[in-house]
């Protein structure tokens, strides 16, 4: 009788012993293993030293990123999980010490404006034709279009026409009826005639650009001073502009 019992103990003690082990070991594995590795993701952290801080416009370098992992369930949309990415990028706005980067915090499209940069506005009434589907973001190509030289040529009579000609030789910025003024313009926004974003959807772009929340009505484009300089020439003489979304 005193056998089994002693056995019986062993077994309770080897069973309660496995039990403990089991728990022991499922949650080191658990806080080991699967939360930081399962349930969580490489993301990209801003890394500044003495409680400073990155301000904004400043132009990210390697030494100011780390890699961490961070549960899923504290990632932020929009996030950057490499360091490529954003390196070399400009900062929206300030940045503290383990900040988690995401695309709003960094402008990763190139959106801002350089030294030598502007956005400028286009008018409706320069625009002789646009994409409905343009979005920010987008790359246009822009060509010039002769909006008046047909009304001229209509208003000129058949012994008059060397007079045209002359005019457009003698024109400083004349250009053919329809040539490319410049490739792979970034459109920073485009507005509605209440000024409002246009987009895809409320959401935001979820559904391929077939509906929007508005008419295109004027886009903001990123140009160099120099093209917005000979670009506001061109619409002083009169030209219409043809954007075209190639990207």
């Amino acid at each position: 009788m005193a056998l089994q019992r002693r056995q019986l103990l062993k077994r309770n003690y080897f069973f309660a012993s496995l039990i403990l082990i089991t728990g022991v070991g499922g949650l080191l594995g658990y806080d080991l293993y699967f939360k930081p590795y399962v349930l969580s993701r490489t993301v990209v952290k801003i890394k500044v030293e003495g409680g400073e801080f990155l301000p904004k416009n400043y132009e990210l370098k390697a030494s100011d990123l780390y890699l961490d992992n961070v549960q899923t369930k504290d990632i932020p949309s929009g996030v950057i999980t490499e360091i490529a990415q954003v390196e070399h990028k400009i900062t929206n706005v300030n940045l503290t010490n383990g900040s988690i980067l995401t695309a709003s915090l960094v402008d990763v499209s190139d959106l801002e404006p350089l030294k030598d940069e502007g956005i400028f506005p286009i008018p409706k009434e320069a625009i002789y034709a646009i994409n409905g589907s343009l979005r920010s973001r987008d790359k246009v190509d822009i060509y010039l279009v002769d909006g008046d030289r047909e009304r001229r040529s209509e208003s000129l009579s058949p012994n008059n026409k060397m007079e045209e000609e002359e005019l457009i030789v003698q024109s400083p910025i004349s250009e053919p009826a329809k040539e490319v003024f410049i490739s792979g313009v970034t459109v920073n926004y485009v507005r509605t005639e209440d000024n409002n974003d246009v987009l895809d959807s409320e959401k935001g772009n979820n559904n391929n650009r077939f509906t929007s929340t508005g008419k295109v009505a004027t886009p903001e484009l990123k140009l160099k001073k120099s093209d917005g300089e000979r670009l506001g020439q061109f619409l002083e003489q009169g030209k219409k502009l043809w954007i075209v979304r190639v990207e």
